[in-house]
């Protein structure tokens, strides 16, 4: 009794010596608790006749719980990413509600990317202005990528998690073997998972190849760096490498081993299941070299030229079946498509929906039930279309494309590409409209109650029947209105980033040539701050050259698709005022010992 005494007595002296390192962790907690707290309580909501989206997946999750894979083979089964439902199922597992885990990985992203900082600042009280920043940022409280049951709700997340792992693989190049492995087994094991999020993962492939190979090349001259820039002529002793710097090395490619791992493994359950090694049957595989040639067809009119909303027009079609006689086979499932489907009313249709028309078409004509014999018949479409080009049968349109499945620009339409990036600026610095709402949970009963079980979480507050009528409006709850006063406060505190990001870039670039101490330092930031602005830049002309095809619903587009650069945008925020605080005067007094 005694002994306790004495430790409580000890422990009351230290929090009187050190009163603010308490309150803080005190504050910490409290912050991550309240974090997790709006995730809990965030009113989720599904729609369950999205038979391509939110119910997808939920269908995805049970067939997993299930132990049948992904379920019975059809037009949906290989057509998107497995991550989401992978997540929601390991909740499932472990017996966690849905906004428990969600909340949890949030937190886990954020002190994770403020950890990557720790080399360069050791002031606990700017760490944990920078962790709340990124713990409480409004993108991850705007339904669409917060209390929405679809995948983009992971997208923020881990992204930011991504370039964390990379930051802080980045500033521990040359430490110890231990901390460099770490942060490169931290990035190894999020970057597949962020990959199969979405089939658009492409744009921070980039950055993920050049930050290793520069991150490679520090290892490689870690220790000496004798050579001449003029001459470029290497010492023996620059190149001799030691056993680290070799398992270093490695470890700069493993997120790239554990990528082609995963992809190999997915392959492999779908070869086992369906009889195709596929990952995805709709942008890969015979499918996706199809719709590759369909997209870049002429199809001898000036459609073209008149409407770029049209991907495929039903004339190219034509042209495609006249030369492919396997395609024609189902001609009289295609012309469906625009008689009496739900695709269409006779009309071309605009964008890739004419993809999912197609699968629908081949599927009333006998495929999609068997994986072999459906990668066989778009196998075989793709020869005949290949031969065509070949003989001159069918020419290409002369336009600018940026993917193989994604549709082309002529010059004229770069314009409009540029109005869509300026309005997703709006949204990803801007945090244009971002709010929670009061969204309805819609569905048939039973699907509702089968994505209740799955997720350990009830909609019984904003479920509607359809076949209600005059159903009761569904009110705010508390959680969105705190929610939206967040969202609130960084819209009101733009500009200062702004600022900060102009006074960080020159600082960072000053100090990268007249630096004496830290020169080195300065140069990282910078160069990590043009990676990630490149990698903005590739992402925004990425989404606006995809969503262009819709101009009346730009905004409804940008706010959707353009979540994931969010983060990006705040990281390098994060870094120019990261910068700002490299000067020595200014650091030696924000890491000064409390």
């Amino acid at each position: 009794m005694q002994q306790v005494m004495v430790r409580g007595k000890k422990f009351r002296q230290k929090i009187l010596k050190q009163p603010s390192k308490y309150l803080l962790i005190l504050g910490l907690l409290g912050l991550t608790v309240l974090r997790l707290v709006l995730c809990v309580k965030a009113a989720y909501y599904v729609n369950l006749f999205a038979g391509y989206d939110d119910q997808l997946f939920i269908r995805y999750s049970n067939s997993i719980l299930q132990g049948h894979w992904l379920g019975d083979y059809s037009t949906k089964t290989l057509s998107k990413g497995i991550s989401y439902s992978l997540f929601m199922a390991l909740g499932n597992k472990l017996h966690l509600s849905y906004g428990v885990l969600l909340g949890l990985f949030n937190i886990l992203a954020s002190a994770v990317s403020t950890r990557a900082l720790l080399p360069l600042i050791r002031n606990r009280w700017l760490l944990t202005f920078i962790y709340s920043f990124f713990l409480f940022s409004p993108v991850t409280f705007t339904g669409e990528y917060s209390t929405r049951i679809y995948r983009n709700t992971l997208v923020v997340p881990a992204v930011l998690l991504l370039i964390g792992c990379l930051v802080g693989l980045y500033f521990r190049r040359t430490a110890k073997l231990n901390s460099f492995a770490l942060w490169s087994v931290g990035l190894s094991l999020v970057f597949p998972f962020y990959w199969y999020i979405r089939e658009d993962s492409l744009w921070l492939l980039p950055l993920m190849i050049v930050g290793l190979l520069i991150i490679a090349g520090s290892v490689i001259f870690e220790n000496k760096l004798h050579f001449k820039l003029t001459t470029l002529v290497f010492s023996e002793k620059s190149i001799m490498i030691h056993k680290s710097q070799l398992t270093k090395l490695f470890l700069c490619i493993l997120p790239f081993v554990l990528l082609g791992t995963t992809t190999a493994v997915l392959k492999n359950m779908n070869e086992i299941h369906y009889g195709i090694a596929i990952a995805n049957d709709r942008t890969g595989g015979a499918f996706g070299k199809v719709s590759k040639q369909l997209i870049r067809m002429d199809d001898g009119t000036d459609l073209n030229e008149k409407n770029s909303k049209i991907w495929v027009s039903r004339k190219a079609i034509e042209k495609a079946e006249s030369v492919s006689p396997t395609l024609k086979a189902i001609s009289k499932n295609i012309d469906w498509i625009y008689q009496g489907s739900p695709w269409s009313g006779g009309e071309d249709i605009a964008g890739d929906i004419i993809f999912w028309a197609l699968r629908d078409a081949a599927a009333q004509s006998g495929y999609y039930k068997d994986g072999r014999k459906t990668e066989a018949f778009w196998q075989k479409v793709n020869t005949e279309l290949t031969t065509a080009y070949k003989k001159k049968q069918l020419t290409k349109k002369k336009e600018i494309y940026l993917t193989a499945t994604g549709d082309g620009k002529r010059k004229k339409d770069l314009p409009l590409v540029a109005e869509f990036m300026r309005s997703g600026i709006d949204y990803t610095v801007f945090y244009k409209s971002y709010q929670q709402g009061s969204d309805a949970t819609l569905g048939p009963q039973e699907d509702v109650q089968m994505a209740e079980k799955i997720l350990n979480h009830s909609f019984a507050n904003n479920w509607r029947d359809i076949n209600q009528p005059n159903p009761k409006p569904i009110e705010l709850t508390k959680t969105a209105k705190i929610a939206n006063t967040i969202i609130k406060i960084y819209q009101k505190t733009v500009p200062l980033w702004l600022i900060i990001f102009c006074v960080g870039i020159f600082l960072s670039l000053f100090g990268s040539f007249f630096s004496k101490s830290n020169s080195s330092t300065f140069r990282g930031l910078l160069l990590l701050i043009i990676g990630l602005s490149l990698s903005y830049v590739i992402f925004l002309i990425g989404v606006s050259w995809f969503c262009s095809w819709a101009p009346e619903r730009r905004d409804l587009f940008m706010m959707i698709y353009t979540g994931g650069g969010v983060p990006v945008i705040q990281w390098i925020e994060v870094l120019a005022l990261v910068g700002i605080f490299q000067l020595p005067r200014i650091a030696s007094k924000v890491n000064k010992k409390s």
